[in-house]
C-alpha cells in the first residue's frame, strides 16, 4: 500500500466507511508504526506513545464490537430474493495525524494474519493484501506496472511477449469471491476458499497455462495458436475458447469440470491410474473420483454449478453433506451436524441472499431442521 492509498483509507475510517479488511490494514500499520523510533514526532500532538496506544485501543475495540454483535434470524421463504447490508463504523485518530503522515510519510504494512483476506502473491514471494474497495496499480517485483485493481477485479495489461514466464498467485478466503482478467483477455471468477496461479504475461506461441486449487469459472479468449490449459489436481482441461467451471476442492470426493459453451478436452495429469483423454460437450459434467480414479460424464443443468458467479446458490437433488460443505465455503462458517441421518438426505433449494442465518432459517422452516448459531459456528441438533 502506497502513501496516497493509506491516507485515503484513513480518511474513510474517520468517516466511518471502512470495511473489516480495511480496519485490519490500519491495525497492522499502527503495529508496525509503533516500532518506529524516529524523532520526527510533532510535539504539538502530545505524548507519542500514549497517542499511538489510544489509537490502537480504539481500533481494537471497534473490531471486537463487530465480532460480538448479536445475530438476528429473519424468517423468509426460500425463493424470495432478499438483499440487505449491515455496517459498523469505527472512528479513529485526528485530522492532525492525517496531516502528519502527509508531511512525513510512513512505513510499509506487514500483515502476518491473512486468513480472512484476499492475498496476491508476487513473483518474488512477497504478499500484497487486497482490499475489495481499493483502486490501485498492480506492480511486479521490480516495480513495473502490470495491471490495475478496481474493486473486486484485477485486470492485467497485454504487453510485448516476455522471454520467460512470471507468475502471480491469488488466494481468495472462505466467504469471498474475486475476479481476474488475464493479459490475453480471459476472465476468471474465483470462488471462496480457492487459489489460482497464472502468468502475468503469456508467451507468444506457447500454451496459456494456469493452475487452480478450489473452484473457478473461466471465459477464455479464443486463440487457435495458443491453447488454454487449466491444471486442477490430476486433471488438465484444454480449451481454445469456451466457458466452463472447474471445481477441485481438496475435501471433495470428485474433481469436476462443467462445460457451458464450446468444447474442452480433459486429460490425466501426474498419474498413471487414468489413461487417455476425453472431450465433453456443452451441458455436460466430467467428474474424476479421487478414490477410484474413475472418470464419468453426465448431462447436467449448468446453472446449478455456475450460479455462484452471480451470487446465487442452487441445490438440486443434493445430499445435505454436500450442501453443508458449500455453505461453509460461501459464508465462512463451521457447520457441526449432530443428526447423522441428515447427511444422506437429498434436498432442492435455491437462494439469492447474503446471510447464512436466512439460509438456515429456510431449512428450518421448510425441512424442520433445528439448529443453533454461535458466532461463526452452526450446530444442527
Amino acid at each position: 500500500m502506497d502513501k496516497k492509498s493509506f491516507l485515503t483509507l484513513l480518511e474513510k475510517h474517520l468517516e466511518g466507511k471502512t470495511t473489516k479488511e480495511e480496519e485490519r490494514f490500519l491495525l497492522n500499520y499502527f503495529n508496525s508504526f509503533q516500532e518506529d523510533d524516529s524523532d520526527s514526532w510533532p510535539k504539538e500532538l502530545g505524548n507519542r506513545q500514549e497517542l499511538k496506544d489510544r489509537m490502537l485501543n480504539r481500533l481494537t475495540e471497534g473490531i471486537a464490537q463487530k465480532s460480538k454483535r448479536n445475530i438476528k434470524v429473519k424468517t423468509f421463504r426460500p425463493k424470495m430474493w432478499l438483499k440487505y447490508a449491515a455496517s459498523v463504523a469505527v472512528v479513529l485518530g485526528t485530522l492532525y495525524i492525517i496531516q502528519h503522515f502527509k508531511e512525513t510519510g510512513f512505513s510499509t504494512i506487514s500483515n502476518t494474519d491473512n486468513s480472512d483476506a484476499i492475498v496476491l502473491k508476487l513473483d518474488n514471494g512477497s504478499m500484497d493484501v487486497i482490499s475489495e474497495n481499493d483502486q490501485k496499480k498492480i506492480t511486479d517485483s521490480k516495480g513495473n506496472v502490470v495491471g490495475y485493481q478496481k474493486g473486486n477485479t484485477i485486470a492485467y495489461e497485454q504487453k510485448l511477449s516476455p522471454k520467460e514466464l512470471v507468475y502471480n498467485e491469488l488466494k481468495v478466503p472462505l466467504g469471498k469471491r474475486f475476479d481476474l482478467v488475464l493479459s490475453d483477455g480471459t476472465t476468471v471468477k474465483v470462488n471462496a476458499g480457492s487459489t489460482i496461479k497464472y502468468p502475468v504475461q503469456f508467451i507468444d506461441g506457447n500454451p496459456r497455462e494456469v493452475e487452480v486449487w478450489g473452484e473457478a469459472y473461466f471465459d477464455v479468449t479464443k486463440d487457435v495458436n495458443r491453447p488454454f490449459l487449466v491444471n486442477a489436481n490430476n486433471i488438465q482441461v484444454e480449451v481454445l475458447g469456451t466457458k466452463f467451471n472447474v471445481s477441485s476442492y481438496p475435501e471433495d470426493e470428485d474433481i469436476s469440470t462443467v462445460l457451458v459453451e464450446g468444447s474442452v478436452k480433459l486429460s490425466a495429469r501426474n498419474t498413471d491410474e487414468i489413461r487417455g483423454s476425453l472431450v465433453i460437450k456443452p451441458n455436460q459434467k466430467a467428474s474424476l473420483n479421487k478414490r477410484t480414479a474413475q472418470m464419468t460424464v453426465t448431462e447436467v443443468d449448468t446453472d446449478i454449478y455456475t450460479s455462484w458467479i452471480n451470487g446465487r446458490i442452487v441445490f438440486k437433488n443434493c445430499p445435505f453433506k454436500n450442501i453443508r460443505k458449500k455453505l461453509e465455503r460461501r459464508y465462512n462458517v463451521s457447520i457441526i451436524n449432530n443428526n447423522s441421518s441428515l447427511e444422506e438426505k437429498y434436498y432442492n433449494a435455491s437462494f439469492d441472499i447474503e446471510t447464512i442465518e436466512e439460509v438456515m432459517e429456510a431449512f428450518k422452516e421448510n425441512y424442520a431442521i433445528d439448529y443453533d448459531i454461535s458466532n461463526n459456528q452452526i450446530i444442527i441438533n
